[in-house]
């Protein structure tokens, strides 16, 4: 925990000030004021200045003893380290007095008028580090939060460019072996789309940067058929500036290629995107498939629910059904501004 000795210190003024007024209070409230009792000579403000170093001090002393041994629980150190500063300070104040006095100082009478001082500086102390070490606590709570957060977003994001590479290259291995001539243009359009994972790496991306994105990705995927398959594709986009995170979409248009049913002749695929100053309507709807599942399934959907949680906890509405043969995704994302 960051020591705050300046701060500590203004408050230990403002302490001493509201301390002098609460005891000048009922002279105050009948127009008079007086700076404590006797002839105010030199050596009494010197005797004076004397006891608010000490006092000052050990308050100071006692703060950085908690700073130093409280954190790490080092109870035993504390039980030791505050008696011993407070009786210091005590026969400090003690000599620091005997040196002004003319007259012999009783113990008894001066540790009752000291005890109270020296009570009040340790309570002070105590009451401004456990606010200090509360506030830390909860800061140390939210940057651990945060931490977690971006841990996890780093590891969904990383799972995502090994699970898209890896279903591309099974899809190039087959125009490879099949020597389809359009195995060059779907490494081309790989290595345009693998350049896009690389240098848009930021938490968010333009919205129009992440629509072409999907419009490559489609295009990529209709290199697998001899004839392009019928795909629509709506977008009504007002605002340009709208930002979101980079690959939050795609994971839906590749699971509708992996499980959906290719259909040449008709729509088997509708995209609807549009966008406002204030929100994302996205919706994602596919002719089921007949072919059999892949057992294993995969990480794309969980991804990216994963990733909406953890972005827009409380700023999103994902919902996913099953209707009529038709596989529908629809999500809502506020921008949050």
């Amino acid at each position: 925990m960051k020591k705050r000795v300046p701060l500590f210190s203004f408050g230990l003024f403002v302490f001493y000030a509201l301390v002098i007024v609460a005891r000048q209070l009922p002279g105050l409230l009948h127009g008079r004021f007086s700076f404590g009792e006797g002839s105010h000579s030199p050596a009494e403000w010197l005797q004076f200045a004397g006891d608010i170093l000490i006092y000052y001090l050990l308050a100071l002393g006692l703060y950085l003893l908690l700073c130093r041994f409280h954190p790490g629980r080092q109870y035993l150190q504390l039980i030791f380290g505050v008696p011993i500063m407070c009786v210091a300070a005590y026969f400090s104040c003690l000599f620091w007095t005997r040196a002004f006095e003319d007259a012999p100082v009783r113990m008894s009478r001066y540790f009752q008028q000291v005890i109270i001082p020296i009570s009040a500086q340790a309570l002070f102390a105590a009451i401004f580090y456990l606010v200090r070490y509360a506030q830390y606590r909860e800061l140390q709570q939210v940057e651990l939060q945060l931490q977690n957060r971006q841990t996890e977003l780093s590891f969904l994001r990383s799972q995502i460019n090994p699970h898209f590479l890896f279903n591309h290259l099974n899809n190039i291995y087959a125009l490879v072996y099949e020597q389809n001539a359009q195995a060059l243009p779907a490494i081309s359009g790989l290595s345009d789309l693998l350049r896009y994972m690389l240098y848009n790496s930021g938490e968010t991306v333009l919205l129009s940067t992440e629509i072409s994105y999907i419009e490559k990705y489609i295009a990529l995927q209709q290199l697998r058929f001899e004839h392009p398959t019928m795909i629509a594709i709506t977008e009504d986009c007002t605002d340009e500036t709208a930002h979101i995170p980079p690959l939050i979409l795609i994971p839906f248009i590749e699971n509708a290629f992996k499980h959906g049913q290719v259909n040449v002749k008709e729509n088997w695929l509708k995209i609807e995107i549009n966008s406002d100053p204030h929100q994302l309507n996205f919706s994602c709807a596919n002719v089921i498939g007949i072919h059999k599942k892949d057992i294993t399934g995969g990480i794309g959907l969980n991804n990216v629910k994963q990733r909406l949680n953890l972005l827009y906890p409380s700023l999103h509405r994902l919902e996913i059904t099953e209707v009529d043969n038709l596989f529908i995704v629809k999500l809502q994302l506020h921008y949050g501004k």
